[in-house]
């Protein structure tokens, strides 16, 4: 058996080789890309890349901006760079592999980037994988949140726009570290199933922006039967933007 698989994003518009036991994108990847609103000639940079799912994603709905990920764990780089040549997307997307709280990264200068997103590592339990790479990838460890958060902030521009997505459970503490860094914050909850309460939560938000914070509606992905809604059928299937 092959310690790889291929699984499809988007209906297929995306293919990703992934180890079958191990670090494997979600559809996390997928609802964090449908936020990103670059226009034609904008850059974005994916930071905690992994094997490049959000990347992907982005440059499978925006076929006009660039990308950059970047990637702490040289395994998953190297994942992400296959991945990227596997979708002939070469052309638009590099990898980096580095520590996003480096002082200088080759090639990823600070503060030029129209659009920074993140999945951050969210299991604050000591919840230890076996696997190492997926436990890096999973569990915050040496690198808390507010320092993901602000060593990820140094590379967008003035005016540009961040967004992420965490646990719901941990909305408080991400309002709190995003204070006075970005502003007119959209606050988007995702629930999986219908009348179940939110596991995900979305935030966009601003550089330099005084505008108030908005909480969306929200996405609910799965109803009450759990069938695909048509939300989440044109989300995680056909590649629509979030509006």
């Amino acid at each position: 058996m092959s310690d790889y698989t291929t699984d499809d994003f988007l209906g297929g518009k995306i293919r990703l080789n992934q180890l079958r036991h191990g670090y494997r994108a979600t559809s996390d990847a997928v609802l964090l890309a449908s936020v990103v609103k670059a226009r034609k000639g904008q850059t974005v940079l994916d930071v905690g890349t992994g094997t490049g799912a959000v990347a992907l994603c982005v440059a499978a709905r925006l076929p006009d901006v660039s990308l950059t990920g970047i990637e702490l764990q040289p395994e998953l780089a190297a994942c992400a760079v296959e991945n990227v040549a596997f979708n002939a997307m070469t052309d638009r997307i590099s990898v980096v592999t580095a520590d996003i709280r480096a002082r200088r990264i080759d090639g990823v200068p600070t503060g030029s980037f129209d659009w920074v997103v993140t999945n951050p590592p969210y299991i604050t339990e000591d919840q230890i994988s076996p696997d190492k790479t997926r436990d890096i990838a999973h569990r915050e460890s040496d690198c808390p949140l507010p320092e993901w958060v602000c060593a990820a902030l140094r590379y967008l521009k003035a005016g540009g726009s961040f967004a992420m997505i965490n646990r719901a459970d941990r909305l408080p503490e991400i309002l709190s570290v995003m204070s006075g860094k970005l502003g007119g914050l959209k606050i988007i909850p995702v629930w999986t199933k219908q009348n179940r309460p939110a596991k995900r939560v979305i935030i966009v938000g601003r550089k330099g922006s005084k505008s108030p914070a908005v909480l969306d509606p929200g996405i609910v992905l799965n109803d009450e039967n759990g069938n695909r809604t048509t939300i989440g059928e044109a989300l995680m299937r056909e590649g629509k933007a979030y509006s």
